[in-house]
């Protein structure tokens, strides 16, 4: 029975060669497993890999495709001269025009030639240009053009730049320095070039120079540098480069409107109409007459305000002017204190230098000085008026009382209606006057209260 179990031991024990061989087979099993395994990752990540090349190919075909059947079908082109300050009048002025080009898909070429304007007007633009429906460009010219400070940003923001020969594109810094003004424009300035040329591109850090070193470029050098994308010194040229040969161009300037905002939105003449106006008023008040003079400086006052709103200036220029103003007012007021007259012309040139100094991206030019000292002697002139109309007002209050008006008899030079201001002749001298009648021209009249240098007048009648 024992050997019985000893013989089927024997049969069904495999030997060691056996064992040996069967684990060389089953290790080579796993191995090849191991090896199949990683032939099927590798070959996954390289079928990945070519999916997404494939992918990639494809979006560039279309996009090329798209940008060729684009190219094909432009058949109209809006060219917007911008020869002007990046100012409120500039914002409209692309506005209007690009809603245009929108309306009917066509592109919009900026020809630029501007030495910069205000920030809150060139980031406006930029903001158009950066979500426009239909492509643009920025085109610096005609030869020996300027596209500076906030023009440069402008051009930036455009889908293409192009440039005239001898022209110029740069020199962003903000002035007076300011950390957060110029770090802020530095940011807006490297965003622009991020989606301009992709990120971690060379030439980012290029254009950020444009506002930390004040960097300017030929046309030739950012040429080379591939700041731009090609030359060209005519429309034709350009259209040629951008494939769009054939198309219409319809150019358009600034209108009425657009430069009547630019007018109105400059510092000088914003501080000119509010001291002019100013004036008028005080004219008006002491001396006799019609209420032209309170008319015209009233409206030149609403003038400059809404020349304020439009340039955003701060609480501290404007409290200058009004401060100035009122100054003025006192020196006229109160003839012989002659320093108040001269504090507040001062102090209403310092609202118009503080006004231009808020705005780091406008560049005060040659004109500017010269209208600004015109009005410095201006009003110079002005106080010397002053000073010989206090010396009148001194000898009339002394030889004549205007209180001994009334009771007298004059005769009406104009109507004068209710509720509305005229003009008599009494003791040999006109007045303005008012009434609870209504008087006709050539009738006489009796002066029955004086307010001011105002006569408050009725009519003479026959019995009297």
């Amino acid at each position: 029975m024992i050997e019985n179990l000893n013989f089927v031991n024997k049969i069904f024990q495999p030997s060691e060669n056996f064992i040996r061989d069967k684990n060389i087979k089953f290790l080579e099993y796993l191995s090849i497993g191991n090896f199949m395994k990683k032939s099927k990752v590798i070959h996954k990540y390289n079928y990945e890999k070519k999916i997404v090349l494939i992918i990639a190919l494809i979006l560039l075909f279309s996009f090329k495709l798209y940008m060729l059947s684009l190219s094909a079908s432009v058949n109209k082109v809006y060219l917007a001269e911008i020869e002007m300050t990046i100012d409120h009048g500039a914002r409209t002025f692309v506005e209007n025009i690009l809603s245009k080009a929108e309306s009917e898909n066509a592109p919009l070429i900026l020809r630029l030639n501007t030495y910069g304007g205000f920030l809150d007007s060139m980031d406006a633009i930029i903001d158009m240009l950066l979500n426009a429906k239909v492509p643009t460009v920025a085109w610096v010219a005609p030869k020996g053009a300027k596209a500076a400070s906030a023009g440069t940003f402008i051009a930036m923001a455009a889908d293409y730049i192009a440039m005239a020969d001898g022209a110029v594109i740069g020199s962003c810094q903000p002035r007076p320095e300011d950390p957060k003004v110029t770090n802020y424009a530095a940011a807006r300035m490297r965003a622009l070039a991020e989606k301009k040329y992709g990120l971690n591109d060379s030439r980012i850090d290029l254009a950020v120079k444009f506002v930390t070193e004040n960097l300017d470029l030929t046309t030739e050098e950012a040429l080379n540098f591939k700041i731009i994308d090609f030359k060209a010194n005519s429309i034709d040229e350009l259209l040629e480069k951008l494939g769009w040969t054939g198309a219409q161009v319809i150019t358009v300037e600034p209108g009425f409107l657009q430069k009547f905002y630019s007018f109105l939105n400059d510092p000088t003449v914003i501080g000119l109409f509010f001291e002019l106006g100013f004036w008028l008023i005080l004219v008006d008040i002491f001396t006799p007459g019609t209420q032209i003079y309170g008319f015209a400086g009233a409206a030149l006052i609403l003038l400059s305000l809404f020349g304020i709103g439009i340039l955003g200036a701060s609480m501290t220029a404007i409290a200058l002017m009004i401060v100035g103003s009122a100054l003025i007012f006192v020196e006229l007021k109160y003839p012989g204190i002659q320093i108040f007259g001269f504090a507040g012309l001062v102090l209403w040139v310092l609202s118009i230098i503080l006004m231009y100094r808020e705005q780091p991206y406008l560049v005060v030019t040659i004109p500017h000085y010269v209208v600004i000292g015109l009005l410095a002697v201006g009003g110079g002139f002005l106080i010397f008026y002053f000073h010989k109309v206090r010396r009148v007002l001194r000898l009339r209050r002394r030889m004549f009382d205007i209180k001994r008006l009334i009771g007298m008899i004059g005769v009406a030079k104009t109507d004068i209606k209710p509720g509305k201001y005229g003009v008599v002749y009494v003791a040999t001298d006109n007045w303005t006057a008012f009434s609870d009648h209504e008087i006709k021209a050539g009738e006489k009249v009796k002066i029955v209260e004086v307010v001011g240098f105002k006569v408050k007048v009725e009519p003479v009648r026959e019995e009297e």
